[in-house]
C-alpha cells in the first residue's frame, strides 16, 4: 500500500491530467448495448403477465374453485378431529386445576394456616404457566397424537403437583386446628 502511494505522489502530474484520450465517449457508447426504444409494449407484457398470475391465484382460493385433492380432504378431516380431541382435553384438565384451586381456597378462607397463603399463591403461579402453555406452546404444537401427548405430560404434571400442594395445604390447616386448640 505504501508503494502505491508513493508512486502516486511522485507522479502526481500524471494523475491530474482530466481529459480523457480523444473519441473516448464514442468508443464507449459504441460498447454498450443498444438502448430499447419501446418499453412500452414490455411493460404492458408484465403487467398483463401479473394480473393473470393473481386472477388465477384468486380463482383457486376462492370456495367453489378447484376441488381439493381427496387425501388432502382426509388430512383436513383428520386435522379436525385432532383438533376438538385436544380442545376437549384443554377444557377436561382446566376443569380439573380449577377444581383444585377452589378446594385451596376454601381451605385458605376457612383456616388462615401460617404457609397457606405461599401455597395458595404457587399454585396460582401453576395457573398461570398453564394459560402461558395454553397460549404460546399449544398453537405451535402439530395437530396429532404428539400434541395430544404432550398435553397429557403438561398437564397432569401440573394436576399432581397441584394434588401435592393440597395435600399439604390440608396438613398445614388441620396441623393448625390441632395446635389452636
Amino acid at each position: 500500500m505504501d508503494k502505491l502511494k508513493n508512486f502516486i505522489d511522485t507522479n502526481r502530474e500524471a494523475f491530474e491530467d482530466d481529459l480523457l484520450p480523444e473519441g473516448h465517449f464514442d468508443r464507449f457508447e459504441k460498447k454498450l448495448a443498444p438502448a430499447r426504444k419501446n418499453r412500452f409494449k414490455l411493460y404492458s407484457l408484465c403487467a398483463f403477465a401479473a394480473a393473470a398470475s393473481i386472477a388465477l391465484l384468486f380463482l383457486f382460493r376462492m370456495p367453489g374453485g378447484t376441488p381439493a385433492p381427496i387425501h388432502q380432504k382426509a388430512a383436513i378431516q383428520k386435522t379436525c378431529k385432532a383438533q376438538e380431541e385436544i380442545n376437549e382435553l384443554r377444557v377436561y384438565y382446566n376443569m380439573q386445576i380449577d377444581d383444585i384451586l377452589a378446594q385451596m381456597e376454601t381451605l385458605y378462607k376457612k383456616e388462615q394456616a401460617p404457609g397457606a397463603a405461599g401455597l395458595l399463591q404457587e399454585s396460582r403461579k401453576i395457573l398461570k404457566d398453564n394459560y402461558m402453555f395454553e397460549k404460546t406452546i399449544l398453537p405451535t404444537l402439530p395437530c396429532s397424537n404428539d400434541a395430544l401427548f404432550a398435553m397429557n405430560q403438561h398437564y397432569s404434571t401440573s394436576i399432581e403437583t397441584l394434588n401435592f400442594m393440597l395435600e399439604q395445604m390440608e396438613r398445614v390447616t388441620t396441623e393448625n386446628v390441632t395446635t389452636n386448640k
